[in-house]
């Protein structure tokens, strides 16, 4: 059995860590989130493309953190890494899929409706 090793720079994913690869992920992640910015901000997309751009947007940013920061692909040292992130991307979807129905569905839930009670004459 190997000896343990107490220094945290002989690890291998600090190894195969690269100044490089960690610009590069961060100068990609950040130009996609500026170009959704933009995208928003400009309104020039209706409702459904806008939403289909910053979707594939968040994925092109996704891939590129995944692959340039934390160096993840299909090899037999990465693979765990790889089959927990596949598992929790569904509980992340699903995460912001209910807080967006949650506040889509705010208004008609929690208010009263301002003209049936501004038309009915009586003050509560």
């Amino acid at each position: 059995m190997p000896a343990h090793s107490t220094d945290p720079l002989l690890h291998p994913e600090v190894r195969q860590a690269s100044i490089l690869a960690y610009g590069a992920g961060f100068v990609a992640s950040t130009v996609f989130m500026a170009i959704a910015l933009v995208i928003t901000l400009g309104r020039v997309l209706p409702y459904l493309g806008l939403l289909a751009a910053i979707s594939a947007l968040a994925v092109l940013a996704l891939l590129a953190q995944v692959v340039l920061l934390f160096r993840l692909d299909l090899s037999e040292t990465q693979l765990w890494k790889t089959v927990s992130l596949a598992l929790v991307i569904p509980l992340f979807v699903l995460s912001i899929g209910l807080t967006g129905w949650m506040f889509h569905t705010l208004y008609p839930r929690t208010m009263l409706h301002f003209m049936a009670v501004q038309g009915s004459g009586s003050m509560m």
